[in-house]
C-alpha cells in the first residue's frame, strides 16, 4: 500500500458507540493521535466516550492506557464479543521488543546506546512513584551532577557511548534500563528515523532527518512521506498484536530495526489533515470484522 498522505474523507457507516479505555478518568490530552481521531468520528455522527470502565457496553472499544505494561484488570469484560483495538497488546517494554539487546556478558565490539526500558522515556512510570523515591532524588541531582555519578539516565535523552566497557555499573542492575547495540541511520551527515501510523488497514509513514543521533521531534528539520512499508515491521505488528499505533524504526543494510513501539502515540498539529482523516477510516474495517 501506499503510504503518501491522501484525502480519505468521511466514514460511510451507521453511527456507533466508541469506548476508547483509559488507564484513568483523568480528562483526555489533545496531544494523543486518539483524540484527534474520536473528533474525526464525533464530527461523523459517533458517539465518543472516554475514561474506565468494567463492562464493554458500547459498539467497540479501543484499549488506550498510556503505560508501558498494562494490567489484564485495565481490560474490560465483553460479554457481547464487542471489537477490542488493541486488547492484547499488554506490553510494549523496550526488553520485550528489541533484537539489538546487549547483556552484560556480550562479546560485543562497537557503541551501545542506553535507553529506558518504558516507554517515552518512561515519563509516565516517573510521574506515578512518589517524590522522595529514589528515582525522583536522583532526577534533580542530575541537573547539577552528570547523569553516571547520580545513576539516571539524562532528561528526555539517551547516552551513546563507544562501546560496552564504558557502560556504568550500575545500569546493568537496573530493569527499568536497557543496553542496546546503537545502529543508526544515516543519510550524509544526518540522522534519520522512520515512523510508521497504522489504524487498521489505514496507515502512512515518514522519515524524520536530524543532526542529533537519538532523533526525536524537538530536534527534526525535514521530513519527507515514504511509500512503503517493510513486509518484515507488518509481520512484527501481527506477531505484537498491534492494531493501533507508531512504529519507529531505522533502515541498516536494507533491513528495518525496530526501535520503538507505541500504543498511544502522539501528534502535533491540527485534527483534518489528509493523514488523520486516512487513519480515521480505518474504524470501518474493526466494525466490518465485528459484523462478520
Amino acid at each position: 500500500m501506499r503510504t503518501d498522505p491522501e484525502h480519505a474523507g468521511s466514514l460511510d457507516m451507521r453511527p456507533l458507540r466508541i469506548r476508547i479505555i483509559t488507564g484513568d478518568d483523568k480528562p483526555f490530552a489533545p496531544k494523543y493521535l486518539m483524540y484527534r481521531l474520536a473528533d474525526l468520528w464525533r464530527e461523523d455522527g459517533h458517539t465518543v466516550s472516554v475514561g474506565l470502565t468494567s463492562t464493554l457496553e458500547a459498539d467497540l472499544a479501543i484499549m488506550h492506557v498510556d503505560l508501558t505494561v498494562m494490567q489484564n484488570d485495565h481490560v474490560p469484560d465483553n460479554p457481547d464479543h464487542r471489537p477490542m483495538i488493541n486488547g492484547c497488546v499488554l506490553d510494549i517494554s523496550k526488553v520485550r521488543i528489541s533484537r539489538q539487546r546487549v547483556l552484560q556478558g556480550d562479546a560485543h565490539a562497537g557503541p551501545v546506546i542506553v535507553k529506558s526500558n518504558f516507554n517515552a522515556f518512561g515519563s509516565k512510570e516517573f510521574r506515578a512513584l512518589g517524590r522522595w523515591s529514589g528515582a525522583h532524588i536522583r532526577r534533580r541531582l542530575s541537573n547539577v551532577l552528570p547523569w553516571r555519578w547520580v545513576g539516571c539516565l539524562p532528561k528526555k535523552d539517551y547516552p551513546i557511548l563507544d562501546d560496552i566497557s564504558q557502560v556504568p555499573h550500575w545500569v546493568w542492575k537496573r530493569s527499568d534500563l536497557i543496553v542496546e547495540r546503537f545502529v543508526p541511520e544515516r543519510d550524509g551527515d544526518d540522522y534519520v528515523l522512520r515512523c510508521w501510523l497504522f489504524f487498521g488497514e489505514q496507515e502512512y509513514s515518514v522519515k524524520l532527518f536530524s543532526r542529533h543521533p537519538v532523533v526525536k521531534v524537538a530536534n527534526i528539520y525535514r521530513h519527507e512521506y515514504l511509500h512503503e512499508v517493510p513486509d518484515s515491521l507488518r509481520e512484527t505488528r501481527r506477531a505484537l498484536g498491534f492494531d493501533f499505533g507508531k512504529f519507529d524504526y531505522v533502515m541498516v543494510d536494507g533491513q528495518a530495526i525496530l526501535l520503538d513501539a507505541n500504543k498511544t502515540p502522539t501528534i502535533a498539529g491540527t485534527s483534518r489533515t489528509p493523514n488523520l482523516l486516512r487513519l480515521a477510516k480505518g474504524l470501518s474495517g474493526f466494525v466490518a470484522k465485528g459484523a462478520a
